[in-house]
């Protein structure tokens, strides 16, 4: 019996009386292969059920998996639905589907008529388009289908979070099957890629030789796995060894996964390599070692440069025991471990839409209806900096207007079901064949996108992968060619090619840095690119990039992918993306206005030419600009305006961790980011750098403050605190460290506990003094420093300080500013 048959009833129950149910079941329990057919069976629902999983395999998979155990083809009762690919018919009424084909149900019908329970599969992996498609769902639930069931389901969830964000759901748990798991951890060290590789093909050769189950193999990604089962293969063909090597990632055809899930031939072990992607949904028969490197690749989006960055990490303590619990679903395992045992891994990985740029998401949230995501219900809100970028770009794109509302441009990308950028260069490609009779434009867009959409690695010149494409390529060609109603011309236009790819990438037009920088290209949003030693594209003027990534080596970030583009094409079919401004800013190094109408295109100048004329508005203008560049050292700052800065910033952060809200940013970016607001009325008549003395930066700065939050601020943060002897001792306040106080010890006999601010939130930190005012100690809980410590330094100080009161009992005794003489001691 599975495990998740003895909470069956239960969660049946669970899901008549309650519209959301939570359910924990740890792998290898059945909740993605014995709950929907269970589900199914029960003719507890009359319309679909609906069940969603993050990857393309495990939904491949796992549908055929129980169209089997119903003895029936894919496509009958159980079929799925991934994208660009379908196996469905009138007949089917359990679906598995990924998430894009989920978004795309809601957008059409958002009513989902027809479906009864959407089920969130591996709900923990907490996929951009998971929480999404949750977010949907639940406002479906509250706004038109109350009727509408949802089960979320995974095996490790944060089930304290997911319980807070769903306070009405029911929560059902699942134990599993507690088979014992050795751990075997390596322990010597290692400092480079090349000695991980070595070191991980040598443990698995150590599994083999120690174990004898099949052995599932987790590494970073694909590269490291074509790498470790390349050396794998020659050790295993060099000893004649009866194993079955087989690799398991996405993008392997149905053939080649199924042979790494199921059983060996009779007479062979089995090993696996595989990436995270087998950590849950997917079940692999057999096996008892797992073999785990401990690293993952994760895409971090910067919104600053508009780049993102697949790093390689150290996966989190939840994955390492996801990946361990692989070898004990059937029997006893072991798990050998690329790391010692010392090594002390994060809780959990942070969920992806804090990381994750976020232009698809926010294309979908604007086509639901709304204009920012604060008006759904995600478990987690994006990451704003992230979300002001999307909407940068998709403005760009015209795919939403300046309200943030989806256009009938945005309505026509997204039924296309490729990325915004992909989208809009189809739809451009069909107004330009148009506009200039040119045949094959629009194919020549299909079969750009088909390529960029890959991600395969070919040359840096994106248009000399044209000439041989992939299968995979070419069958998404021709899906792309059918959409948009055209058909493969004999020979394309490839002198469009960098025009196509302008429109889809408005923010990497990038523009060469100069005769001696031939490698070196600043885009147009801001970032700089590199390209290679042996790129074929070196000394091209202009480039529009379509991939690239940053670079821990170089300043610039990488170029991967790209194709020449003519400025007088952009200017002429693109003429929007130009645009004049004009540039004043102050120079201290040259100590002089700078003052120019420069033409842009983005933040490249293509051109410029001197102003003849400067306002006195201008001039202040050029001031804060040089703020905006130089940073808050340019103005002119005293001891008492540092520290008030100091304190200001803070409060801030405090009010922020206290989730005590209404309370302005004062931390260097957030000032620089709006000097238009608190600045620039308090610069009314400074017209050069060296009049910058003559601003009132304490009332500029509290400007930012309404007067009800200075006073909450004086409050919460006062200047000086009162000790018992009614001195006012001034605190200093420091950038994320406690507050100190730095007092004389006699100054605080009688004061059982450590002063505090904000309301007793925050203790301050204490440096007690001797009478000639040098430091004795440091302490921030004074109740264990007079009962502890206090003994030794009233010993040594009785000694150096006779003169001086140091009573036995300094948590009860008077507090003094004098010495015995003239005390009364009584």
């Amino acid at each position: 019996m599975l495990p998740i048959e003895t909470v069956f009833a239960d969660l049946q129950h669970q899901l008549t009386v309650h519209s959301q149910v939570i359910l924990q079941a740890p792998p290898g329990a059945g909740k993605s292969t014995f709950l929907p057919l269970a589900l199914l069976k029960s003719g507890a629902y009359r319309g679909k059920i609906i069940m969603l999983e993050p990857r393309r395999l495990a939904a491949r998979n796992i549908a055929h998996y129980l169209a089997e155990q119903l003895g029936e083809s894919i496509g009958e009762k159980v079929g799925y639905r991934l994208r660009g690919e379908s196996k469905v018919s009138k007949e089917t009424q359990l679906e598995i589907v990924t998430e894009g084909i989920l978004i795309r149900l809601l957008q059409q019908d958002p009513e989902l008529i027809g479906v009864d329970l959407v089920i969130f599969d591996e709900f923990h992996e907490r996929n951009l388009h998971a929480d999404l498609g949750l977010a949907f769902c639940l406002d479906v639930q509250e706004n038109l289908r109350d009727d509408l069931s949802v089960l979320i389901m995974s095996a490790t969830l944060d089930n304290q979070s997911l319980q807070q964000h769903l306070p009405n759901a029911a929560y059902v748990s699942c134990e599993g099957r507690a088979f014992p798991i050795e751990y075997i951890h390596h322990s010597a060290k290692i400092s480079t890629k090349v000695e991980q590789h070595s070191a991980l093909v040598a443990l698995v050769k150590q599994a083999f030789q120690q174990q004898t189950g099949n052995i599932l193999v987790f590494v970073a990604g694909v590269k490291e796995i074509l790498q470790c089962c390349q050396a794998l293969q020659v050790w295993i063909d060099q000893h004649h060894l009866p194993v079955l090597l087989a690799p398991l990632y996405g993008r392997l055809s149905l053939d080649e996964q199924q042979l790494a899930i199921k059983p060996p031939p009779q007479g062979k072990r089995k090993i696996v390599v595989s990436t995270n992607i087998a950590e849950t949904s997917l079940t692999i028969d057999g096996i008892t070692v797992v073999v785990d490197s401990g690293r993952e690749r994760s895409f971090q989006f910067q919104s600053h440069t508009g780049i993102g960055k697949l790093k390689d990490q150290m996966i989190s303590e939840a994955s390492a025991i996801q990946r361990a619990g692989r070898a004990g679903r059937q029997s006893a395992g072991t798990c050998y471990r690329l790391w010692s045992k010392e090594t002390r891994l994060r809780a959990q990985n942070e969920a992806p839409i804090i990381q994750s740029e976020l232009t698809d998401l926010m294309l979908e949230v604007s086509a639901w209806g709304v204009t920012h995501p604060e008006q759904l219900p995600f478990l987690t809100q994006p990451n704003t900096r992230n979300v002001q970028v999307a909407l940068q770009l998709l403005q760009k794109l015209n795919a939403i207007d300046e309200r943030g509302r989806c256009t009938s441009l945005g309505d026509q990308i997204i039924e296309f079901g490729l990325s915004p950028r992909l989208g809009a260069m189809l739809i451009a490609a069909k107004q330009l064949e148009a506009a200039l009779n040119e045949p094959g434009i629009v194919a020549l867009a299909c079969l750009l996108a088909a390529l960029i959409e890959s991600n395969e690695k070919s040359s840096d010149d994106i248009s000399s992968a044209l000439d041989k494409p992939s299968y995979s390529v070419n069958q998404q060609y021709r899906i792309l060619l059918k959409k948009c109603a055209s058909k493969a011309p004999a020979q394309l236009p490839r002198a469009y090619c960098g025009l196509l790819l302008a429109t889809a990438f408005p923010d990497r037009i990038a523009l060469c840095r100069g005769q001696n920088q031939q490698q070196d290209y600043l885009l147009s949003n801001g970032a700089g690119g590199h390209l290679s030693a042996h790129s074929s594209l070196i000394g091209e003027e202009m480039l529009v990039v379509t991939d690239l990534a940053l670079s821990e080596h170089r300043a610039n970030s990488i170029i991967f992918k790209a194709a020449p583009v003519n400025l007088e094409d952009i200017k002429t079919h693109l003429a929007h993306y130009l645009n004049h401004e004009d540039y004043l800013c102050w120079s201290l190094k040259q100590n002089k206005l700078i003052a120019e109408r420069r033409l842009m295109l983005g933040k490249i100048t293509l051109n410029k030419v001197p102003l003849a004329k400067v306002t006195k508005q201008q001039k202040l203008q050029a001031l804060l600009n040089g703020v905006r560049q130089v940073g808050l050292s340019m103005l002119h700052w005293s001891d008492t305006n540092k520290a008030l800065l100091t304190r200001l910033n803070y409060a801030s952060q405090q009010y922020n961790e206290f989730q005590l809200t209404g309370f302005a940013e004062f931390n260097e970016q957030a000032l620089i980011d709006s000097v238009d607001q608190w600045l620039a009325p308090f610069c009314i008549d400074v017209q050069h750098p060296d009049q910058f003395k003559k601003i009132d930066l304490k009332s500029a700065l509290l400007s930012r403050l309404t007067w009800d939050q200075q006073q909450r601020f004086e409050k919460d943060f006062p200047l000086t605190i009162t000790v018992p002897t009614g001195s006012a001792i001034k605190l200093q306040y420091r950038d994320k460290q406690l507050p100190l106080l730095s007092v004389k010890i006699q100054e605080l006999y009688g004061q059982a506990e450590t002063p505090t601010v904000l309301d007793g939130r925050i203790q301050v930190q204490l440096a007690l003094l001797s009478p000639a005012m040098k430091p004795l100690q440091l302490t921030q809980n004074l109740h264990s420093f007079w009962a502890g410590a206090y003994l030794e330094v009233q010993k040594e100080m009785k000694g150096r300080y006779p003169k001086h009161y140091w009573p036995d009992n300094p948590a009860t005794a008077v507090a003094t500013r004098k010495t015995k003489k003239h005390l009364s001691m009584g």
